[in-house]
């Protein structure tokens, strides 16, 4: 019997590389990439049967009643939110802690968006009143995108508005129209030696070790969805897909220890982060995600993105019945 062909948006995330290189492949699937298509094309062009997809937005989704994709607990990214505060050079907010944002404006490139809102959950969690703080939407370089179909009608706050129209949050930060902008791709030219933008937050690795201290995780902001037509054709599809993605993320892991080529000290983040997380920073499975993805579910009922917070074992419960059967 020929593979299932499968053809999935990601991105460049280097502990898929031996699966998108064909070093490992899932049991009874032909599985290829596509790193260059937008992670929402995933929802418009039929001729994508998986991909990574923002971890809000399938909650949102589910929230409302979507039950098109399969979700499962594979997590691609992941990134702490301290070092995506970045500031204009020679700011008085260097060096300030989150307190000091209420008040102030702050600007994002989306209020749903999973980074943001777990840059929220972020600064509640460390006493910050988010209902104090104007929030400016606008895009982080060049022109607005165009609306995204996958992303459901949603009311924003009072204390939330769009930026001027033309203007990016890079603009509105060097201008001093906006204090603050936060993102997780930093801007061009930001590791240039006269970037005129630096981090809120210089030393934001300890503030980061310091949050990983308090909640235990790493938040993921990106999830593996597959379309439930898909999977309902191929229901052992879950197991194979869950097994090989692991394999390549320990094949990648195994890897960087020998080859270290990343950066010159990428073995003493990799053993320094096997220390801190006990072996695996980035854990896939519902289990080990539990506090993460119920902070994650619960605080986007606190921030008023969803009518009721959603259950994760709920979102997840069609990939753990498969797992089990």
């Amino acid at each position: 019997m020929a593979n299932v062909p499968i053809k999935m948006i990601a991105y460049h995330h280097d502990h898929l590389y031996p699966l998108a290189c064909r070093d490992v492949a899932p049991e009874g699937i032909d599985l290829t990439f596509d790193r260059s298509a937008p992670l929402a094309a995933l929802y418009d062009d039929p001729s994508y049967q998986a991909g990574e997809t923002s971890l809000g937005l399938y909650m949102l989704r589910t929230s409302q009643g979507y039950r098109d994709y399969v979700g499962l607990p594979i997590f691609p990214m992941r990134q702490f939110r301290h070092r995506c505060f970045l500031v204009k050079r020679g700011s008085p907010h260097v060096g300030l802690d989150l307190k000091s944002l209420e008040g102030k404006r702050v600007g994002m490139d989306g209020w749903p968006n999973s980074g943001n809102t777990w840059t929220r959950v972020m600064l509640r969690e460390a006493g910050v009143d988010i209902w104090k703080i104007e929030w400016v939407i606008a895009p982080v370089e060049g022109p607005a995108a165009a609306p995204r179909s996958d992303v459901p009608p949603l009311d924003v706050p009072s204390n939330v508005s769009a930026g001027p129209v033309g203007k990016s949050l890079v603009d509105l930060t060097l201008s001093g129209e906006i204090d603050v902008l936060v993102t997780a791709f930093l801007p061009k030219g930001f590791y240039e030696a006269d970037s005129p933008l630096v981090h809120m937050l210089p030393d934001y690795r300890a503030d980061e070790r310091a949050y990983l201290q308090r909640v235990g995780y790493c938040p993921a902001h990106h999830l593996v969805t597959v379309r439930r037509d898909v999977i309902e054709r191929n229901p052992w599809m879950i197991r194979s897909l869950f097994e090989a993605f692991e394999t390549s993320k320990r094949t990648w892991r195994e890897q960087r220890r020998k080859l270290q080529d990343t950066s010159p000290w990428v073995l003493t983040d990799l053993e320094e982060s096997a220390a801190l997380f006990g072996g695996d920073w980035n854990p896939y499975g519902l289990e080990p995600n539990l506090r993460m993805l119920t902070d994650f579910t619960q605080d986007q009922f606190a921030q008023k993105l969803v009518q009721a917070p959603v259950d994760p074992a709920a979102a997840f419960a069609d990939f753990t019945r498969l797992m089990q059967a």
